[in-house]
């Protein structure tokens, strides 16, 4: 098992409990994607992505320990 430290934003955030605010540290298994968080969040929007700091479009990236996961969903109008 790997943990990672997330934070969600927005509407996002309803996804973890209220009294995380947006935050938590996760438990996924070795070798984990970005799309398999994704699919245990259970987010359907579209996303961006921050991991460590940097943007990652790539979400087939394999998350390492200790990754800091932001979450954003995506903002459109017209």
């Amino acid at each position: 098992m790997l943990e990672i430290h997330l934070q969600l934003y927005s509407i996002l955030r309803e996804k973890l409990p209220i009294d995380a605010k947006g935050g938590t540290v996760m438990q996924l298994d070795e070798g984990a994607t970005l799309v398999d968080l994704i699919n245990e969040l259970d987010i359907k929007l579209k996303v961006i992505i921050s991991v460590n700091g940097d943007h990652e479009s790539d979400k087939s990236r394999q998350l390492r320990e200790g990754d800091r996961v932001k979450i954003f969903s995506s903002v459109s109008g017209g």
